[in-house]
């Protein structure tokens, strides 16, 4: 993420996330919240990688001019 500005805000959570939390966070709460959410929130290398398949065919790729300045 480019942004590094701090914000603080309140979360209401539920007594067994709080615990998870404080047994993986190792003392800081807030950052594994934060890896968390940014995990699920901005998920890192999501790719279209299949979202076509079905929907696109090699019949509709044509060529109109064979671009020779590649092959040089």
């Amino acid at each position: 993420m480019v942004n590094k500005k701090k914000l603080r805000t309140t979360l209401v959570l539920d007594e067994a996330v709080v615990k998870k939390l404080k047994q993986k966070s190792k003392g800081n709460m807030s950052k594994l919240a934060n890896e968390i959410l940014k995990e699920a929130l901005f998920q890192k290398g999501k790719s279209l990688f299949g979202e076509l398949k079905g929907l696109v065919s090699t019949k509709d790729i044509f060529e109109e001019e064979i671009h020779e300045e590649l092959y040089r």
